[in-house]
Formats: C-alpha cells, sequence, structure tokens
C-alpha cells in the first residue's frame, strides 16, 4: 500500500484500514506512532492480499489502466462529437469533482455540454472548475429541450435512473462512461 511509505516517511505506521462506500468505495486508514502498541488487524491483512492479488503493487497494472482511460476518453469524445454532429443537446447531471476531473482530462466543455445541472444550491449559478460550464438548478433546466445527460454522478446511476423516469419515458436518455463508455 502507498499509504505505508508515505506513513514510514514520518515515523507512523498503518494498523487497520476499512472499506467504505463514499464516492463508489473508498478506504480509511487508521495510523498510529511506530512504536505504539496497535496490532496490525486482520481486516488490514485481507485488504492488503487484495490488493495484492489486483496487481495493485505491481507498475504494469497502473500501464494497463491508464490504456483504458485513454481509451475511454477517445470513445467519450467520439460519441459527444457524433451527437453534437447531430443537433443534439447535451447536459451533465450533476456538478461533482469526479466530473470535473473527466471535463479537464477529456478537455470537454461548453462545446460539447450545453450545461450542468445539480440540486446543491451553492453550486448553481456558478461555473465547473477549468472547463467553466455554468451550473443550473434541475427545476429550471433539467426540461424537455434535452436530448442526452451526461452521468455526473454514476456512483448514483440507480438512483438516478429511478428519479428521472420521465425523461426517459420522453426518449431522454443518459451516458456514462464506468465501467465502459455508453447511452443507457
Amino acid at each position: 500500500m502507498a499509504i505505508t511509505n508515505i506513513a514510514n516517511k514520518y515515523n507512523l505506521r498503518l494498523f487497520d484500514a476499512e472499506e467504505t462506500s463514499t464516492h463508489g468505495g473508498s478506504l480509511r486508514y487508521f495510523l498510529c506512532k511506530e512504536e505504539a502498541n496497535f496490532i496490525s488487524t486482520n481486516n488490514l491483512k485481507r485488504i492488503i492480499r487484495s490488493e495484492m492479488k489486483l496487481g495493485l503493487n505491481k507498475l504494469s497494472t497502473f500501464f494497463k489502466f491508464a490504456k483504458k482511460v485513454k481509451k475511454s476518453k477517445k470513445n467519450l469524445v467520439n460519441l459527444l462529437k457524433k451527437l453534437k454532429k447531430n443537433n443534439k443537446k447535451i447536459i451533465s447531471y450533476g456538478a461533482t469533482y469526479k466530473s470535473t476531473t473527466v471535463f479537464n482530462y477529456c478537455n470537454i466543455g461548453t462545446k460539447y455540454f450545453s450545461y450542468v445541472t445539480d440540486t446543491t444550491l451553492n453550486k448553481q449559478g456558478k461555473f465547473t472548475p477549468g472547463k467553466h460550464i455554468p451550473i443550473l438548478p434541475p427545476e429550471t433546466a433539467f426540461n424537455d429541450t434535452i436530448d442526452y445527460a451526461f452521468l455526473g454522478a454514476w456512483n448514483f446511476k440507480k438512483e438516478i435512473l429511478k428519479k428521472e423516469k420521465n425523461f426517459i419515458k420522453k426518449g431522454g436518455k443518459f451516458i456514462t462512461h464506468v465501467p465502459r463508455v455508453r447511452i443507457l
């Protein structure tokens, strides 16, 4: 685990970790001073074994991942280009940090997305970092003029699809890029 190397640098030691569902899956780390009496937990050992089994200790794993990310970028941009060429109105649903990362990495801005819609009041009336896509409230912005909505909050896909049944019934479609680029 990379966190072990960081901890060691500051005379700390990782003794436990737990998986959380935050943002589609995260790890919470528990550290102590190097000389503390905390014993490494079985949970930590299980997580480390799981990471080793996935090859997360090998550089080749990350090269393969980078290749998949580049392919996903190409596929997403090509899909958006095709839709825009056919005069489709596309927005993004959810002004999330992870969607901002995608926008900036893929160089996706207002050329493809008319705007982003989000229920968070303090995001409305502002712009996405980097690409400066306007963020609008769904009450006025998520309407019948939209053909496609990119799932910016893809980790809530089930909930969003359930909530937006009327959009889908009227012919609206969602775009996702996780685990691959596709129209739902």
